[in-house]
């Protein structure tokens, strides 16, 4: 156990960094006992004084003139370098995003443009991101083009179904398997019925335009086709994107994607995860590989444009089973491909059983890149996450002009979203102040069903 100790009102900020070389790194409050310490001494200019094993490194920003916000920033962006370049020199160790520990680069690059700076320089040369990772960044804004772009008075609709047919040894998500939890099924469709016409009602009179509408979950299409159409009547209106997590294929079928079609459904995702049957036998999909080909076809017979989902760094995965399943997703054309980096999280089976992610994640991401590019799929969106594999991220990609609108307005922060069901988080961006408020709804399925009006109330609030 690695103890770090600092004066810096945003501790976190310092132990997000540190766990980026060391996991076991704890938080103390005793100097003395600390092995790695960063201190702050702030005025017009701020100094960061970071000390480790018998090693130590300054960094200094003035903000002499700036407003709080933007001296909080600044203040929170070089305590993180002064420790990320001290922790480079220990460790001779660096990290392809540098000492930028956040969820959304993207969103960092378009602030720092907008404050007048290179920011393409500043990931380079200050923040210590390799070229790589911001010749990425530069190319999904690029996709982005003037998506990238807050529509006001609109806002996006997102509906979760919490039911799995069975769970994944990666996941930590709070759906459980739809056969143990069976007799709270239709009390969660009743409530959520309920919140989806709330919302929209609730949008319609205070003049808020829905665009896009995406059902997430858990796996949607765990429910059967009635309870589909039961809940999809609640939505009486065409959106611009409709998209349903189909994730996996051994709960897709016709007549399910009938009622998608006939409700306006346009996208929907078959998750493969691996092409490979031991790896799904072993992270526990209870479908076949053969299952993935048949389902894809099925959907895109019925017109939808697909997303498929691919995992790297999955138990029992070597590099070259994971460039096959790159290939045969490649191979299948669909118009989406996401490339995710497997993340350890607390709740997941991985994190219970100490599983350790193979040190090859990184040429797994680079072959996904490359052989992407050469297919005519360009990245339009990513995101990372804390406890993934080699601070790497998730990336989205997309043939020409079928970029998943939601997942840019989420993840860019530039969509309002009204959020129904549990663990669905509904988010209001105040643009004037660069702030976002929430309202986050239950994580599990009775406290959703008994406090439902509670949670409408809530988010009622947070955009009145």
């Amino acid at each position: 156990m690695k103890l770090i100790y600092t004066d810096f009102p945003y501790p976190t900020e310092i132990h997000d960094v540190a766990k980026l070389f060391w996991d076991d790194t704890e938080l103390t409050d005793s100097p003395d006992s600390a092995q790695i310490c960063v201190r702050e001494q702030c005025g017009d200019v701020c100094c960061y004084y970071a000390r480790a094993f018998g090693k130590e490194h300054t960094e200094r920003v003035n903000i002499e003139g700036l407003n709080g916000l933007q001296q909080i920033r600044l203040r929170k962006r070089f305590a993180k370098l002064a420790i990320y370049n001290l922790l480079v020199s220990v460790t001779g160790k660096t990290m392809p995003w540098g000492s930028l520990t956040g969820i959304r680069p993207t969103k960092l690059a378009d602030q720092l443009s907008r404050e007048g700076l290179d920011w393409k320089s500043t990931f380079c040369d200050v923040l210590g991101v390799s070229a790589n990772r911001a010749q990425l960044v530069e190319d999904i804004l690029r996709t982005q083009g003037e998506l990238h772009r807050r529509k006001e008075g609109c806002a996006d609709l997102y509906v979760g179904i919490p039911f799995c047919v069975s769970r994944c040894s990666y996941c930590s998500f709070t759906s459980g398997e739809i056969t143990r939890l069976q007799k709270y099924v239709q009390p969660y469709i009743e409530a959520l019925k309920k919140d989806i016409s709330a919302t929209i009602a609730f949008a319609e009179k205070k003049g808020i335009r829905i665009v896009n509408v995406y059902f997430g979950g858990g796996t949607p299409t765990s429910l059967s086709a009635r309870q589909l159409d039961d809940i999809m009547n609640c939505i009486r209106f065409a959106p611009n994107e409709y998209t349903v997590e189909a994730g996996r294929p051994d709960t897709i079928d016709s007549e399910k994607l009938a009622v998608l079609r006939d409700h306006g459904v346009n996208r929907v995702s078959i998750n493969p995860q691996t092409f490979n049957q031991s790896v799904l036998d072993v992270i526990g999909r209870k479908h076949t590989v053969q299952d993935i080909y048949d389902k894809y076809e099925l959907a895109k017979s019925f017109g939808f444009v697909v997303n498929m989902d691919l995992i790297a760094g999955l138990p029992s995965e070597s590099c070259e089973m994971f460039y096959h399943s790159i290939d045969e997703a490649i191979a299948l054309d669909p118009d989406n491909i996401t490339v995710h980096t497997l993340a350890l999280k607390h709740g997941s089976k991985l994190k219970e059983q100490n599983y350790t992610v193979a040190s090859n994640v990184g040429l797994m991401l680079d072959y996904s890149r490359n052989n992407l590019y050469s297919a005519g799929y360009m990245p339009y969106y990513m995101y990372r996450q804390k406890y993934m594999a080699e601070n790497l991220e998730n990336v989205g990609y997309c043939k020409p002009n079928t970029p998943c609108l939601y997942n840019i307005g989420i993840m860019e922060e530039i969509s309002d979203i009204m959020a129904c069901g549990t663990n669905a988080i509904s988010k209001k961006i105040v643009s004037s102040e660069n702030r976002i408020e929430r309202s986050a709804n239950a994580k599990d399925v009775i406290t959703y069903i008994e406090r439902n009006e509670e949670y409408l109330d809530k988010k009622f609030q947070l955009f009145n």
